[in-house]
């Protein structure tokens, strides 16, 4: 009788605050990655365990020795963080045995609806390959990124967290992805697209603007999206969408200056009035309430 199979990863519980709730708690409605943070175990060992969907293990901290058996023959990982492991949807391993310190790891899951929602075109061919230890500081620094936002409660608001899960997704389809699925080409954003673009985001600022959304309105699909919005504007639609944001802001400081910076930060969609403060300074080199001064002592 063969021993029971449980889903890897069973073996490190997520990790849990003092009132019993995740100690990385994703935002109600989240449409980005699915991360979690999870315990690594000192000293552990394990039988079979097996891969449904591509999973990445990042460890934040444990230096820990590692034997995996797969198929008859074990291999050994010692490689500590920043290394990480890559599981493709079809891994599977007989036995697991850990030794070392305790430690945290970030879990990131690519569920099926992540991959239908931002690779329709190949959502049925879509896997990683199966690598371990590797060394990738691009793609680790935009998950810690992504794990930093969400822990200080997304104060760059969704579309920013989205674009940190949609780059490191994108990252992983162009650098891990199972040699032979790639699909057709996206399309173009035409010139009529970016005009519905523009046309939308500026009715929609004091809104929550989200990638799917703009993809939407051109029917592409919102990985393509990302990058051909990137190669049309030369940069991130977050940051697109934030540069009109204080536009917008300043041209209402400067006329309609009896309206409060508070609420003219909210009309202009940021998150609070210290939300518009950071982008306006970044941006303006100068903070809403001098800029507000500065046309009311002119008007």
């Amino acid at each position: 009788m063969s021993a029971k199979r449980n889903h890897l990863g069973s073996h490190c519980p997520r990790l849990l605050d003092g009132n019993g709730l995740p100690l990385l708690r994703l935002p109600d409605n989240w449409q980005g990655l699915a991360i979690e943070e999870t315990f690594i175990p000192g000293h552990a060992e394990c039988g079979p365990q097996y891969t449904d969907i591509p999973l990445v293990f990042i460890g934040l901290n444990a230096q820990v020795k590692r034997w995996y058996r797969s198929g008859g023959k074990t291999i050994e990982l010692t490689a500590p963080p920043p290394s990480f492991d890559i599981l493709g949807a079809d891994y599977e391993r007989d036995y697991g045995r850990w030794e070392g310190e305790n430690g945290n790891c970030i879990k990131v899951s690519l569920e099926p609806s992540l991959i239908r929602r931002y690779f329709p075109d190949e959502a049925h061919l879509f896997n990683l390959e199966t690598r371990f230890e590797n060394r990738d500081d691009q793609f680790r620094h935009t998950i810690l990124q992504l794990v930093d936002e969400i822990r200080a409660g997304l104060p760059n608001g969704t579309m920013y967290a989205e674009g940190l899960s949609l780059a490191a997704l994108g990252w992983l389809n162009s650098h891990y992805k199972v040699k032979g699925t790639d699909s057709k080409s996206p399309g173009k954003l035409t010139l009529r697209h970016q005009q519905r673009i523009d046309d939308y985001i500026d009715a929609s600022l004091s809104t929550d603007i989200t990638i799917e959304k703009l993809a939407s309105l051109v029917n592409i699909s919102p990985s393509h999206f990302f990058l051909l919005f990137r190669l049309v504007y030369g940069i991130p639609p977050y940051q697109y969408v934030m540069r009109k944001r204080v536009e917008k802001a300043a041209e209402l400081l400067k006329t309609e200056p009896e309206r409060s910076i508070s609420d003219i930060s909210i009309a202009t969609g940021f998150s609070s009035q210290a939300h518009l403060t950071k982008a306006f300074k970044r941006y303006k080199n100068q903070t809403p309430y001098r800029w507000k001064m500065q046309y009311r002592t002119t008007l």
